[in-house]
């Protein structure tokens, strides 16, 4: 936008564009970066009664934004480390000179030379491709810093990067990043919730499974928001049943079954533990609307304990006959973004 980033003016272009289309009532769900103007924006949307069903879901603030401000946290109890590193990779660079001799000094000790780029902390991967790269070049690195300080006369040679970084430095780490996800991430998102829910291999028994295991690792007591969570669901059920309630579809094939990746350990193990008797959150609602969606929940899926390549769309396509209302709810839930930034960027390493 060519104009200040006030939760009025991003309101205004939003919903300038929605009117554009005619689908101001026809919003799900917004996605946006996790700036406190974009959120005060939402507040706006929520006023103008815009949500289609409700404001369950129709926030959702951008997940890999937030792993990165959790990493970026944590980095900051090793900041001076890191800020030898780039000091360092611009002393290299900062000469003709200075960069000919280093690449004479790699040469000798058997490495290609090359340049570096330091970190930008607002883009992502960046940092750990800094590091990924400058590990490689530690020794050699290093071992020119001290040649240089020997030949200007320092007498203190050091090393830009400890041999070891001590557990209890990488402990402080670890201690501030789950402290930051704590802020964001104590009270899980209702969108990922039903995310997991509406999948027929875990549902609301095996959602209260993986948050039991969250919580044991976070120190974290989830059964509060378990309830909570039954509880909307059933109102968001309410809410397309109202819409989607007199919908008749017609059986489509069966899908075929197939195998659970290795990822899928954890509730491989729930799946091999839990008794015959069905989990507390699957008691049946004491409204009488909730009747397709205690059916789904209900239900025990038939399939290979060793499933993978699971299409959940093509499972409620399917199956829709069977819960026709559940079907809508389930297909807008699966195509909501959790983040602004692509997958492929997001969890590419490779650099």
């Amino acid at each position: 936008m060519d104009f200040a980033h006030t939760a009025d003016n991003i309101f205004a272009v939003i919903l300038s564009i929605l009117e554009t289309y005619g689908i101001t009532h026809r919003i799900l769900s917004v996605t946006l970066d996790n700036a406190s103007a974009n959120t005060r924006s939402i507040a706006l949307f929520t006023e103008r009664n815009i949500p289609q069903a409700g404001d369950y879901f129709f926030h959702q603030r951008c997940a890999c934004h937030i792993i990165n401000l959790v990493v970026q946290f944590g980095l900051k109890e090793v900041s001076d480390r890191i800020e030898r590193i780039r000091d360092a990779i611009s002393w290299i660079g900062s000469s003709n000179p200075i960069f000919q001799e280093f690449g004479r000094h790699c040469t000798l000790n058997g490495l290609r030379p090359r340049r570096f780029q330091t970190d930008m902390p607002v883009r992502w991967n960046s940092t750990y491709l800094m590091l990924k790269n400058y590990l490689e070049y530690d020794t050699t690195i290093s071992g020119f810093y001290n040649m240089k300080l020997v030949e200007s006369g320092c007498p203190h040679a050091q090393s830009l990067t400890p041999d070891n970084w001590e557990d209890d430095m990488l402990g402080r780490t670890v201690v501030a990043m789950e402290t930051k996800f704590k802020k964001y991430w104590s009270e899980i998102s209702f969108l990922y919730t039903l995310g997991v829910i509406v999948d027929p291999r875990i549902k609301l028994a095996g959602l209260e499974y993986l948050l039991e295991f969250i919580g044991n690792k976070l120190s974290v007591d989830y059964s509060d928001q378990i309830t909570d969570i039954r509880n909307k669901l059933f109102k968001v059920f309410s809410i397309y049943e109202r819409r989607f309630g007199g919908i008749d579809t017609k059986p489509s094939p069966e899908p075929d079954t197939q195998p659970f990746p290795s990822s899928w350990s954890i509730l491989k193990r729930w799946k091999k533990d839990k008794s015959a008797s069905s989990s507390s959150l699957t008691t049946r609602s004491a409204a009488s609307s909730g009747a397709e969606l205690n059916r789904f929940l209900e239900a025990q899926f038939d399939a290979d304990e060793n499933m993978k390549n699971f299409d959940l769309l093509l499972w409620w396509k399917t199956y829709s006959y069977r819960y026709p209302v559940l079907s809508h709810l389930a297909r807008d839930i699966v195509v909501i973004p959790v983040s602004t930034v692509s997958l492929e960027q997001t969890f590419n390493t490779s650099g």
